[in-house]
């Protein structure tokens, strides 16, 4: 006989196992208010995740800051400088995956989705608007990111490396700036649990209706 035995009922669209409930769609509701709160709070676990791609020497991945999340249309944004690896990799391949991690609520979040570019429209010119001085001076460097560098540098002037520009003087980083925005096709939530983990897979449209599945983790 076993110690241990799982109560499941099932009932409409929820699944009920050991007075948890397991509802689809509310787990897919939830993931993208984590998502959310990710991009909006800087010390939210989501607000750093990691994202890859197919790079010119194989898969290359990076944590990014989550800059926007936006739910209607299933999309999410990081910036980066285009003078950047990654900016030049998307071009040909914009295929991007991203990973988010919650230590505390357990909680894996995998997107996968094609990436768009802007750089001169105005999506970009809206997000550089908004911008802090602090997050434009990481922009206004003479070289761009991977260059080789005779000694550690932020590839900054010794003045920006200690104070933030004016809002005239960080207009030279603006030709640098750029916006990678995820049209996410797929969302793999994963949740650890001691008494069975949890895994389940969102698929979208293009109306950006999901088919929802349950996985074994």
């Amino acid at each position: 006989m076993n110690v241990y035995t799982a109560q499941i009922i099932v009932s409409m669209h929820v699944v009920h196992i050991n007075g948890i409930d397991y509802d689809l769609p509310a787990i897919e509701n939830d993931g993208w208010l984590q998502l959310l709160n990710g991009s909006l709070k800087y010390k939210h676990p989501f607000h750093n995740p990691v994202v890859g791609n197919k790079g010119f020497n194989g898969i290359s991945v990076r944590t990014v800051v989550l800059r926007k999340v936006d739910v209607a249309k299933k999309q999410l944004s990081f910036h980066t400088d285009i003078r950047s690896g990654k900016w030049k990799e998307l071009n040909i391949d914009n295929e991007l995956s991203w990973l988010f991690y919650s230590a505390t609520d357990r909680l894996q979040i995998r997107v996968q989705g094609k990436a768009t570019l802007h750089s001169t429209d105005e999506i970009a010119n809206k997000a550089w608007a908004t911008s802090t001085m602090s997050s434009r001076k990481v922009y206004c460097g003479n070289e761009g990111p991977s260059t080789v560098s005779a000694m550690p540098s932020s590839g900054l002037s010794s003045y920006l490396d200690n104070n933030d520009p004016s809002i005239e003087e960080s207009e030279i980083g603006r030709k640098n700036f750029g916006i990678i925005t995820t049209q996410v096709h797929c969302m793999e939530w994963l949740w650890l649990n001691s008494k069975g983990h949890r895994r389940a897979r969102f698929v979208y449209d293009s109306n950006n209706d999901f088919k929802a599945t349950w996985l074994i983790p």
